[in-house]
Order: C-alpha cells, then structure tokens, then sequence
C-alpha cells in the first residue's frame, strides 16, 4: 500500500507494507525476524509498543503468563533476533515503550534477589495490575542494558513512557480501570491540547 506525500517531498514515493507478528508466540516473533531479514532492508528505528493490560490469567502457547510475554518478552526477542540488522544499520535507535507504571513493583524476593517466578506467576499469584507493572518494570531494564551493550556499535536505546494523554483502550478488560480513566481524562492532555502547550 502507498504512504501518500506531499509532491515535493523526496518521499513521495515510500511504500508501507504491514508485516504481522503476534507477540504471543515466540515462534510467530522469529518468523517475524526472519522475514525480515529476507528483505535486505536497513533498520534504523525499532519501536517496541505493544501491550496488553488488565487481561484475565492465561498462558501462552510458550506455556508463559500472557501478559509478560506480549509486554516483554516478546519484544525482547524480536530486539535480540534483529540486532545485527540493527548493528549494520547504524545509526539505529530502539524505542520501548514502558510506562510509569513501572515504579509500583519490583522483582525482588524476600532476600533482595530476582524472583523469575514473579515476571510469569502462576494462576493463583496472578494480579493483572501487578503483572502489567512487572513487565514494564522489565522492559527499562531491558532498554538500559540494551543501550550499554548497543551502543559502541552506534544504536542507542531508550525507554520512555508515552504519557496519559494518549487514549487507548488497553485496559477494556477491567471496568474499574476503565472508570478510573475516564474520570481522569478531563485533568489529563488530549493530543489537541499537547500542540498547542
């Protein structure tokens, strides 16, 4: 499909092609990775973005909780299965979009190690909030060692939170959560109201 430009624009004529991945299936990240690679294209940003949040208890095909795999560590495989891309690319930059939700949990055990039971708990363990948070707790850990392992090689790495201004409906699973945005929106900044500020 086109991406439509201005005339003038030396862009005018990129294409955009979708390419599907499913962040749940480790297997479908790889054949992701490898499709691309087949392509012989550069890349110069890698945007981790997707998520998922409040979601019912479940596994995934990996036999992993489902909300750690599609918010973490899915893109962190895709990052690792495409690094060298990245590397011949340079200059590349990789986005993960985590939240600041991240500052509510930690990974910690009792003894101040980290507990890998807590990133994929088991049913009984399971708190979707705490879940969503523990994910994005890992996806700034990934992003920093990410950009002092990269870096040398000219591809940095940043983590950012993308604000509450954005409104999705990743939490539509949860009605409390669904309440607690929307009487939240009228003190928080639309798109609109972000350009002009």
């Amino acid at each position: 499909m086109k991406l439509l430009s201005p005339p003038n624009s030396p862009f005018h004529k990129a294409r955009v092609e979708a390419m599907m991945c499913n962040l749940a299936s480790l297997r479908s990240v790889r054949e992701f990775a490898d499709s691309f690679k087949a392509k012989k294209l550069p890349l110069h940003v890698l945007v981790c973005n997707a998520a998922v949040c409040t979601q019912p208890w479940n596994l995934t095909e990996d036999g992993l909780e489902s909300t750690f795999q599609i918010c973490h560590l899915g893109h962190f495989l895709l990052v690792q299965c495409l690094q060298d891309v990245l590397r011949r690319s340079a200059p590349a930059r990789v986005v993960v979009v985590s939240s600041e939700s991240h500052r509510f949990t930690d990974l910690l055990d009792s003894c101040g190690k980290v507990d890998l039971d807590l990133v994929s708990p088991q049913k009984k363990d399971y708190w979707s909030m705490l879940a969503y948070n523990r994910a994005k707790l890992c996806n700034i850990l990934f992003s920093s060692e990410l950009h002092r392992r990269l870096s040398p090689y000219g591809v940095t790495s940043n983590a950012v939170h993308p604000g509450n201004m954005m409104y999705t409906s990743i939490h539509r699973s949860w009605w409390l959560m669904t309440l607690l945005f929307t009487l939240a929106r009228p003190f928080t900044k639309s798109m609109v109201r972000k350009k002009r500020a």
